[in-house]
């Protein structure tokens, strides 16, 4: 879908909590407004979003995903879903099990990390 990882960022804050000002994204995901109107071009020149005017405040535009972008994105995700699917299920319960308990121990592991 060639939208880098700001990009993706910026799209799962607007399709998890809705559309949303170029100052609230800068704000919510720890990022300049500059930046954020960088990231907010890319995606509008990529057609993945859209400019709209704020409903109460005609300073302000609201960032809008594309309509097709669920979509769109399930098409990208949706056979790597499929695929780790097939391996869990050809798994026996042990494997499950030990891949379980590994994947519960590097996400303590990242979380001590990133929480210091």
């Amino acid at each position: 879908m060639h939208v880098d990882p700001a990009g993706l960022a910026v799209m799962d804050r607007l399709v998890s909590a809705g559309p949303a000002t170029p100052s609230e994204l800068a704000r919510e995901l720890s990022t300049s407004t500059a930046a954020m109107t960088l990231v907010i071009d890319r995606l509008t020149d990529g057609g993945h979003v859209s400019r709209q005017p704020h409903p109460s405040d005609r300073r302000k535009v609201l960032v809008t995903p594309a309509e097709h972008w669920k979509e769109a994105a399930f098409e990208h995700v949706g056979p790597l879903v499929e695929g780790i699917g097939e391996i869990t299920r050809s798994m026996t319960v042990q494997e499950q099990a030990t891949v379980a308990t590994f994947l519960e121990r590097a996400v303590a592991v990242y979380d001590r990390a990133t929480k210091a």
